[in-house]
């Protein structure tokens, strides 16, 4: 059964949650927003990580790192 809130993509847009996030993704939300795991069927439990879609890359700015 397909999830209705973000046709099984796994994220949806984090100002837009009623819909998926992702731009290779017919329906997705076009906002340009943040995305965030769907709260229906990609909530992990307590010290869990949500599942990530296949093609996620991490980007991290050093300049703006308050550890760095």
């Amino acid at each position: 059964m397909t999830c209705k809130t973000c046709d099984d993509t796994r994220w949806v847009c984090e100002d837009h949650p009623d819909r998926p996030w992702g731009s290779g993704h017919p329906n997705a939300c076009k906002c340009g927003g943040a995305g965030m795991p769907c709260p229906v069927c990609n909530e992990p439990k307590a010290g869990e990580r949500p599942v990530l879609p296949a093609d996620f890359i991490a980007h991290f700015d050093r300049d703006k790192c308050p550890v760095h």
